[in-house]
């Protein structure tokens, strides 16, 4: 008898990335939800070993190559100022892996340019939505294989 393992692959691409402002830490925190199996096949297809993400062989270096690969498919700026990302760290929750990273001395910003093309060299049917939150107003982009640059911009309030 010959016995097939079951190979589950999710009927869709998506990722989900939050960016909110923190008036008081100077910050905008940054959450990206991402499938657990689609980080791991992004990694391992530029030759590099397993990472085995959330399991106890976990590669040592895996939160250097996930930063790497999401600063490099992953463009904001403010204002027209391009930003940095620093690497917080990740959790791993059944098949999403949560990422956060953050940009510093970030007091305020009207505009935001976003090139998001985080699997879509991998997965033509790949959707990247993200949401801008600031003072209780949201923006939210969506970016895929034909639009992978979006631009948003908040409104000024009256004091």
């Amino acid at each position: 008898m010959v016995i097939i393992p079951f190979v589950w692959s999710h009927p869709f691409h998506v990722s989900i990335t939050t960016f909110q402002l923190n008036r008081k830490s100077h910050t905008i925190e940054i959450t990206m939800k991402l499938f657990t199996e689609d980080l791991e096949n992004v990694i391992e297809s530029k030759r590099l070993p397993p990472i085995k993400l959330g399991s106890k062989r976990e590669y040592i270096k895996t939160d250097s190559l996930i930063f790497d690969y999401l600063s490099e498919h992953l463009i904001v700026s403010l204002d027209n100022k391009q930003v940095t990302f620093q690497w917080v760290g990740k959790e791993i929750e059944n098949d999403i892996t949560w990422c956060y990273l953050e940009i510093k001395n970030m007091d305020d910003f009207w505009t935001a340019n976003i090139l998001n093309t985080i699997f879509i060299p991998n997965f033509t049917d790949q959707l990247n939505i993200s949401h801008f939150q600031k003072d209780g107003q949201i923006q939210t982009v969506m970016n895929h294989k034909t639009e992978v640059f979006k631009k948003i911009q908040f409104q000024k309030k009256d004091k």
